[in-house]
């Protein structure tokens, strides 16, 4: 019998085969840091802020979490009856203007309890939406915008602005750099 070996340099196959099905795997699978992070193209829809039971609705307000020291001192002062409560749902301010200028009626919130002014593209949002509304401030950073159409609509929200003991400012289009 005779014997046969593969000359000096020579490369087997199997080797280069497994090498070859392990980076076609590997090819399709994602690995961190190597891909850019998505970049938003569409405009965003509302979030999906839990509407509050019809009998527990009180005065629905969305937006920063940061204010609600702010809306707790100003619902404490506030004599309303238990149907207008005001509930702020601390959700963040971009969520909470992407709520709020989504519509209005019981099925939208009546405020957004904001850390920074609305913005160009929020404002344009609301004005699509037929919102007109009242921009309150409470000091650096502490803003709060009323839906002119829910003042009188909702109950309670008329009341609890004027416990504010302040006068708010018509919102206007905002630059396009705020």
């Amino acid at each position: 019998m005779i014997r046969f070996s593969a000359p000096a340099g020579r490369v087997t196959l199997k080797p280069l085969v497994f090498a070859l099905a392990a980076a076609a795997l590997l090819a399709g699978c994602q690995m961190p840091g190597t891909m850019p992070p998505p970049q938003q193209t569409a405009a965003l829809p509302p979030p999906a802020v839990p509407k509050p039971p019809p009998e527990a609705r009180g005065i629905w307000i969305v937006g920063s979490p940061a204010l609600r020291g702010t809306i707790d001192q100003a619902a404490a002062k506030y004599d309303g009856g238990p149907d207008t409560k005001p509930h702020l749902d601390a959700r963040g301010t971009a969520a909470g203007f992407r709520a709020f200028c989504a519509g209005v009626g019981l099925d939208h919130p009546d405020m957004v309890a904001s850390d920074r002014p609305i913005s160009a593209a929020e404002y344009k949002r609301c004005r699509t939406a037929g919102i007109t509304l009242t921009e309150y401030d409470f000091g650096p950073k502490r803003f709060v915008y009323v839906k002119d159409s829910h003042r009188m609509a909702v109950p309670g929200v008329n009341d609890f602005v004027t416990s504010w003991s302040q006068s708010g400012k018509p919102v206007s289009a905002p630059t396009a750099g705020s």
